[in-house]
């Protein structure tokens, strides 16, 4: 029997341990689903179907749940659920767990795959700004690696609504290892060979969206949102090039999906947050991956010696204290070249 377990009782980890358990009801290859908490409240609340990150969402189906690390132990397929700035700890975890056991009981059976879910930059040890593909292959060296993205809102993947979502990793084997673990759920799963264009993609479109969002908040119109997706999306592209990314994967559900998604409206986090900052408002107090991420991307393009005017912007409205409308005459005032 195949052993899941996704780390994070979190919006999105308990939206996917619930399209895991969906499939598992419908899929002949049994499984075995385990969501890893932090907090016992979200054992008792999973064990009603419930999640505490989602009140407004009628129960879904129980799912078995522990803040105990050794469900890592035996674990064929890792799903890393929880925000950007928790992955390194979470990864040394698996380290830890999964090394012992490999030198001891463990010594002619595979290590588990990793499925890389959040999408943000993450830090090293050093305080260089790296993807969370490279945090993960310097802790984890040996783990089978993917990034799980695409446009998904949690609330709505908990409550069993469709959605279709990428599983890259430069092995195929993996990507269809995820893959098959969602056949027969509401979600549909498509592989790609590329997860560095996977990750900078989901990465950056938090960081455009809060930009969309500043221009709705300020009432400078849809035109504006419009020019601001567009550019975006070739920043995207241009940063990912030099990062060794494919140029399909960004015109596809990782890239263009997730960005479309995300600047839909205030249903994302991160549209919401910019829009309270073109409002000249306190953002809400749910977490914008955007905000944490546009610091470190910043940084990495600037070593990268990449020009990313917008989430330079972002960067300064969010970090530094410039002025939304000063940001605006800065950008309007660069000089014009072609497309």
């Amino acid at each position: 029997m195949t052993h899941i377990v996704v780390i994070g009782a979190g919006s999105w980890g308990s939206a996917i341990a619930t399209a895991l358990m969906r499939a598992k009801q419908q899929n002949s290859k049994a499984s075995q689903v385990t969501v890893l908490a932090r907090r016992r409240e979200s054992v008792s609340a999973l064990a009603e179907g419930r999640c505490l990150y989602l009140p407004k969402n009628p129960p879904a189906m129980a799912i078995a749940a522990t803040t105990d690390p050794a469900c890592l132990d035996d674990s064929d397929l890792i799903f890393v659920a929880t925000p950007v700035i928790a992955n390194q700890a979470n990864f040394m975890m698996i380290h830890d767990r999964q090394s012992s056991l490999q030198k001891n009981e463990r010594q002619n059976q595979r290590l588990a795959t990793i499925a890389l879910c959040a999408k943000g930059i993450g830090k090293a040890n050093d305080g260089n700004a790296m993807l969370l593909t490279e945090l993960a292959a310097n802790i984890l060296p040996g783990h089978p690696l993917a990034v799980f993205s695409g446009p998904s809102f949690a609330d709505e993947v908990f409550t069993g609504l469709p959605a279709a979502l990428v599983t890259a990793s430069c092995t195929p084997a993996t990507a269809i290892q995820i893959q098959d673990a969602f056949e027969g759920s509401n979600l549909r799963l498509y592989t790609n060979d590329d997860p560095i264009g996977v990750a900078v993609a989901g990465a950056m479109k938090n960081v455009i969206a809060i930009a969309a969002g500043c221009a709705v908040g300020a009432g400078f119109g849809d035109n504006a949102k419009a020019a601001i997706l567009t550019r975006g999306l070739a920043e995207i592209s241009r940063f990912a090039a030099l990062m060794g990314a494919k140029p399909d994967t960004i015109f596809g559900l990782a890239g263009v999906g997730d960005l479309a998604l995300t600047c839909a409206g205030p249903h994302s986090r991160n549209m919401a947050y910019g829009m309270a900052l073109g409002r000249g408002e306190a953002p809400p107090s749910k977490l914008a991956e955007g905000s944490r991420t546009v610091a470190q991307l910043a940084e990495l393009a600037k070593l990268k010696g990449v020009d990313l005017p917008i989430t330079n912007a972002v960067d300064g409205l969010v970090n530094r204290g410039q002025d939304l409308h000063e940001i605006v005459a800065n950008l309007l005032g660069r000089p014009t070249g072609a497309e």
